[in-house]
């Protein structure tokens, strides 16, 4: 059963509410986007109507505005107050017959709008406002923007209830979505960059780019090509703009708190050596991952096995309703365990049914290696609903080996759940990064394989004023203020005005995550009232190399508003939620208890304070009616339990289309009908095509080229070799071999000679599109040529001759391609 737009229920049957309108408005300003979702919606029945719908937002953002648009007449803005509260007068609002609308936080990416008693004929219009960060993507001068149209369906059943979730009324999980919609989507994005705008695309969708906006090269708009009813899958954007990866620092003062806030951004460009280490590929098979995401799985997979560095040691986990290991204990990098698991990749399948990543990962910590660092590579579609216990044990695995353990995830596909996928990275001292079914991912996870091997950077400190801030607030009289009777924390200390709370510099995250090259870092920090940043920030740290240290001027033009404030708030929320924050881990607080009930009052001040929903605060708007309608409203019984019924797999759209799901699954429980029959493959002989033109850089060929290559880094001289370049054997090199051998001074020189073309076809033909992709096979054919060729003199010389004749090659008409 399938119903579009708001859905509400009368004796157990559903009934649409025609949805008339969906505009979005979004501002990107650098790496900061502010959007505004509206929705329109008119109750075309006879009688007055309780609904509600569900949206998601990007994990990261921050709703701090919520507003209700009534027959285009009256406004009622949403306020934030404790969830409890603002349940309950949501509640009593909608006995007494009044308008009221409820904006309630279900997870860390999901919403649900309460709406009670829109009378008939009655329009309203609903906007949404949040403010989020935008992640880099690949390239150090690109951020990338998500519109979440599409959230996958949760895995399992859900944990939340109305006693359980604090009092708040939602009903987690009941409403999944479809694709029908009666309207055209309007979608209109301004760019408004701090330096010049180089490129835009977007990835998922057809749009109309108009650059240099009153002839300012730092502004664009950007809008859909095509008319159209919903969007099938999110919308992305890419956008490169010039220094953007370059160190920066903005003070944002906001005139309602008095209060600035910093906010710090750069990407590293740090220069480390590699080191010995442990490489865990934990990769999703559950049926939801499908065609196209196992796919790009299972290529990425085979690219980073390839491109592995000789002494390592390394693993790979397959999971779903189940999960298997290639190997009992990771296994040292050889030409046998490469190739078994090269032929894993190649035969993967998306069978496994449902997913479970939590037990995957315990098996993965459990057999670690205790002895060298370990990195774990997540590559899913993150469909689960036990995103906290997942994110708890990484947590606490993570704090166990310290700086040898970090988990780097990729979220994969056209429906990710960017809470798991972001959620692990962080908890893990990772990053996360994303990937659609139309883009590739291989330069993605390569540059995660180069951070993974390099030791981190690590005792991070920012100086941000020159304040003494020696003498800093203990919690004396704030607990006095917590309603006892809204906890059921009966596990407290009789005291607790020992906890110290430092308010005068928040910083969040507290805890600074790991530093990596090409990464985009930001850290913010709110000071007190009356407390200046410095002019220039300090950052310190250490690597392997020694003490690091960068000075960042702060930028001279004090921004005004909320915006970053907001931001901030949203992370120092994120930090008491994941049981990170200063009051969790700062030093004066160790071993001490630190209460549910003192997380609760500090969420619920900082979403009050920053008009934020949260875990414990939600927006609540009361729209006060006459008499007459008051009257008429009372008259219809309210209900608001949603009967279950199970639709399978759908999207959720921007429209806020939607069906009723059933019965949550049990964990462990497979989605039977989502298994993917045939055999997924992925070999080099499926990749080349007949007729292929080796000649020119496609991906393909790399692959291609790829297998040719030993685990040690060399290309050995055979029939494959040969015949990738249209040779039939060795006679057809029999000029540079005659060189090479003169160089070098003996005749046994196949080897070196076709490792040596390898390295020039790499060069001359795949660097112009895959360097990044194909960098460290590369490098691994180079230390192979110098451990056969020990001067390095003679190493260039025949390097030289190699490139001479691939550039020969390429500009030969008369080469015979074979198929």
């Amino acid at each position: 059963m399938q119903i579009y737009g708001l859905c509400f229920v009368v004796e157990r049957e559903l009934k649409p509410i025609p949805l008339q309108n969906v505009a979005v408005e979004a501002n990107i300003v650098d790496m900061i986007a502010e959007v505004t979702i509206s929705q329109t919606y008119k109750n075309v029945e006879k009688n007055t109507i309780e609904a509600l719908y569900k949206f998601p937002i990007y994990e990261a953002a921050a709703v701090c505005g919520f507003e209700a648009e009534i027959d285009g007449q009256r406004k009622v803005k949403g306020i934030v107050k404790e969830s409890k509260e603002a349940a309950k007068e949501y509640t009593e609002a909608v006995q007494e017959g009044h308008g009221a609308y409820l904006l309630e936080s279900e997870s860390e990416d999901v919403f649900q709008c309460s709406v009670g008693n829109i009378t008939s004929g009655q329009t309203v219009v609903m906007k949404i406002t949040y403010v989020t960060e935008l992640k880099h993507d690949s390239e150090s001068e690109n951020i990338r923007f998500v519109l979440p149209t599409n959230i996958a369906p949760r895995y399992g059943s859900s944990e939340y209830s109305s006693s359980s979730n604090d009092g708040k009324i939602l009903n987690p999980d009941v409403v999944s979505y479809s694709n029908k919609a009666d309207f055209y989507l309007n979608l209109a994005i301004t760019c408004r960059m701090t330096s010049t705008i180089q490129n835009i695309e977007s990835p998922s969708h057809k749009i109309s780019t108009e650059m240099n906006i009153d002839e300012n090269p730092k502004i664009s708009k950007i809008t859909l090509t095509q008319q159209t009813t919903y969007l099938e899958k999110d919308f992305i954007l890419v956008v490169k703009s010039k220094d953007l990866d370059q160190p920066r620092a903005f003070v944002e003062y906001n005139p309602e708190t008095e209060t600035n806030c910093v906010m710090l951004t750069l990407v590293p460009k740090l220069s480390l050596n590699t080191t010995i280490s442990e490489l865990v590929f934990v990769v999703d098979r559950s049926g939801s991952m499908s065609v196209e995401p196992m796919k790009k799985a299972a290529q990425a997979l085979e690219l980073l096995l390839r491109s592995l560095p000789e002494d390592c040691y390394f693993n790979v986990i397959s999971f779903g309703s189940h999960y298997d290991s290639l190997f009992p204990k990771s296994q040292s990098y050889s030409e046998t365990s490469l190739s078994e698991a090269l032929n894993l990749a190649q035969t993967m399948k998306s069978n496994y049914g449902g997913t479970e990543i939590y037990s995957a990962l315990e098996w993965v910590f459990e057999n670690s290696r205790d002895d060298i660092p370990t990195s774990v590579f997540l590559l899913t579609d993150g469909e689960v609903l036990n995103v906290d216990q997942i994110v708890r044990l990484v947590s606490q695995n993570e704090e166990k080996k310290k700086d040898d353990l970090r988990l780097f995830s990729l979220g994969i596909g056209d429906s990710v759940s960017h809470n798991l996928v972001e959620s692990v990275a962080r908890a893990g001292k990772g990053y996360a990064q994303f990937v659609t079914n139309d883009e590739r991912m291989d330069k993605k996870v390569i540059g995660m394989l180069k951070n993974a091997l390099k030791p981190p950077v690590k005792d991070y400190n920012i100086t941000w004023t020159d304040v003494d801030l020696s003498e800093s607030k203990e919690k004396k009289e704030l607990q006095a203020e917590v309603d006892k009777s809204a906890t059921s924390d009966n596990t407290e200390s009789p005291s607790q005005s020992d906890i110290f709370i430092d308010t005068k510099v928040q910083q969040a995250p507290y805890i600074i995550p790991p530093i990596y090259p090409g990464v985009r870092f930001i850290v913010y920090c709110i000071l007190e009232k009356n407390i200046e940043p410095r002019k220039i920030i300090t950052l310190k740290a250490t690597s392997q190399d020694g003490p690091m240290k960068l000075d960042i001027p702060l930028d001279p033009v004090t921004l005004q508003g909320s915006k970053i404030h907001k931001l901030a708030a949203r992370k120092l929320i994120q930090d008491l939620n994941d049981e990170k924050s200063f009051i969790h881990k700062h030093p004066k607080n160790a071993d001490k208890h630190i209460p549910d009930s003192l997380i609760k009052e500090h969420i619920v001040k900082l979403g009050k304070t920053y008009n934020l929903a949260s875990k414990y605060t939600s927006f609540i708007a009361i729209d006060e009616r006459n008499n007459e309608t008051v009257s008429e409203a009372r008259t219809i019984p309210q209900k608001r339990e949603v009967p279950q019924f199970f639709a399978g797999k759908a999207s959720f759209f921007l429209a806020s289309s939607m069906n009723i799901s059933g019965p949550a699954r049990k964990a462990k429980r497979s989605f039977v009908g989502l298994q993917q029959d045939t055999p997924l493959q992925v070999t080099p002989a499926a990749l080349q095509k007949v007729n292929v033109n080796h000649k020119e850089p496609k991906i393909e060929n790399l692959f291609e080229f790829l297998g040719l290559q030993s685990f040690d880094g060399k290309f050995l001289p055979n029939k494959s070799f040969y015949e990738f370049f249209y040779k039939n054997d060795l006679n057809d090199f029999i000029n540079l071999k005659q060189e090479i051998e003169k160089e070098i001074g003996k005749t046994d020189v196949e080897e070196i000679l076709s490792t040596c073309i390898a390295i020039s076809y790499l060069e001359i033909i795949m660097f112009e599109k895959f360097k990044d992709e194909s960098e460290m096979c590369h490098e691994k054919a180079e230390k192979a040529l110098k451990k056969m060729v020990e001067n390095e003199g003679k190493g260039k010389i025949i390097i030289e001759k190699s490139k001479e004749w691939i550039n020969n090659w390429i500009n030969s008409d008369s080469e015979k391609k074979e198929e």
